[in-house]
């Protein structure tokens, strides 16, 4: 499941959590804020949830075998969602605009094909033999008033969707990687304890914006990611095949190659 919150803000208009109230842990006594969310988001997720054990408890009854244990679950859906040009999984945005840098082998036959339909390349600074390719990328509603992109949404709201979600629609764990400032780490034991019933795994990672040389993900202005766009002409598949006659149509990895999990680079 990808594209989260690309749906909730094309479809509500905003994000899930409206807010958060002063509440008191029962156990602790520890006064915490517990989020608010958006009633018709709730209805409308919990609906769906509904609409999959009952096709479930029919799918069983058909097929006269036991209902499923497990119905749900949010995975990290990285390169998959990167392909559909959607959200990760549960996750917010790295940034509304954005240069995604992928590296190719310095011989592979792509890169002149890149190189001339506009795409910025350069040596990777850390590993020889290897280029880096820059693509730009716009996030899905990233000129809407209400986005939010993992720099930008704080470290609360995060760890409230991932509990929102594990209580409204995943059975499996929600596959979550919450990203945080540096003047937010001292929230992030107490926001542990207070979603240790809420969520049942978590990962974090601080948000490093574009600090890193050649990182994976650099944030970008909208007046860059317009400039590097505008320098980008053509299909790559088209250079591609007109420059290279003799690949044209050639499958680079037969399906029967990964029997053993693992395939092989042609």
């Amino acid at each position: 499941m990808s594209g989260i919150q690309d749906w909730i803000l094309s479809t509500f208009g905003h994000r899930v959590v409206t807010g958060f109230k002063t509440a008191t842990d029962s156990e602790t006594g520890q006064e915490i804020k517990d989020p608010v969310y958006d009633s018709e988001i709730i209805k409308t997720v919990d609906g769906l949830y509904q609409a999959v054990v009952d096709a479930d408890k029919d799918y069983s009854q058909e097929l006269n075998c036991n209902t499923s244990i497990k119905h749900t679950t949010v995975k990290p859906s990285g390169t998959v969602a990167k392909l559909a040009g959607v959200s990760e999984g549960m996750h917010f945005h790295y940034s509304g605009y954005l240069i995604q840098r992928i590296r190719f082998q310095e011989t592979d036959p792509l890169l002149p094909a890149l190189k001339d339909c506009g795409y910025r390349t350069e040596p990777d600074i850390y590993t020889p033999h290897t280029i880096c390719v820059e693509f730009p990328i716009k996030a899905a509603n990233a000129d809407s008033d209400n986005f939010a992109s993992a720099g930008t949404v704080s470290i609360a709201e995060q760890f409230a969707t991932q509990a929102f979600l594990q209580t409204y629609w995943s059975d499996n764990a929600v596959s979550c990687t919450i990203t945080f400032q540096n003047d937010e780490s001292d929230q992030i034991a107490p926001l542990l304890h207070q979603y240790r019933y809420a969520i049942k795994s978590t990962s974090l990672l601080p948000y490093y914006g574009g600090s890193l040389k050649q990182a994976p993900k650099e944030p970008i202005s909208k007046e860059k990611y317009e400039k590097a766009d505008n320098h980008i002409t053509g299909n790559v598949e088209i250079v591609f095949e007109q420059t290279n006659e003799d690949q044209k149509g050639l499958e680079l990895v037969d399906q029967s190659d990964c029997d053993n999990g693992a395939c092989p680079i042609k």
